[in-house]
């Protein structure tokens, strides 16, 4: 006699093999991704960059006196906080509660102040204290940085100030 296969009967049933991988197959994207077009632009074109960034690619200052002025604008940042335009709600400044941290030691503290005092003092007795401000703090290029050709005067003048400013700054740390 010959048996009836049925729905229970385990050899009547399917087997449906799943993948061994799971979630969302990958999506075969470009290892670089450089942006919009118009962001590409940008950046070929220097817009994007920022000041200090601009003197080490054009060769006006060292890797020693590039970490000085980044060191400088952290400094900064410490003793005035960010440069930026934002609002603030001075009736909601009590309730924010701050955060414990390196910053909120007062001995630290105080040594970075001290740092950048002594940074500050000594740029401006040599009269490149605004210049540097300007160009590390602010990303505020001098307005005869456009000029690609190094052959103005002008131009090697304001290169030699920045590049000494910062050769202060080495000095001062030892770097």
């Amino acid at each position: 006699m010959k048996k009836e296969k049925t729905e229970h009967d385990p050899s009547n049933r399917n087997i449906l093999s799943f993948s061994r991988r799971r979630g969302r197959p990958k999506n075969n994207r470009p290892m670089l991704d450089t942006g919009t077009p118009e962001t590409v632009m940008k950046r070929l074109q220097g817009i994007t960059a920022e000041a200090l960034d601009l003197c080490l690619e054009k060769g006006i200052i060292t890797q020693q006196q590039h970490w000085c002025g980044m060191h400088l604008r952290w400094l900064y940042t410490l003793r005035y906080g960010v440069p930026s335009v934002r609002a603030t709600n001075l009736s909601d400044i009590e309730n924010h509660e701050s955060k414990s941290s390196d910053y909120e030691d007062p001995l630290w503290r105080a040594a970075r102040e001290k740092e950048y005092n002594d940074a500050v003092n000594m740029l401006t007795k040599s009269g490149y204290s605004l210049l540097l401000i300007n160009l590390c703090v602010y990303n505020d290029l001098p307005r005869l940085f456009p000029v690609q050709t190094g052959k103005s005067t002008e131009y090697k003048e304001i290169t030699e100030k920045i590049s000494s400013g910062l050769n202060i700054l080495i000095k001062l740390w030892k770097k």
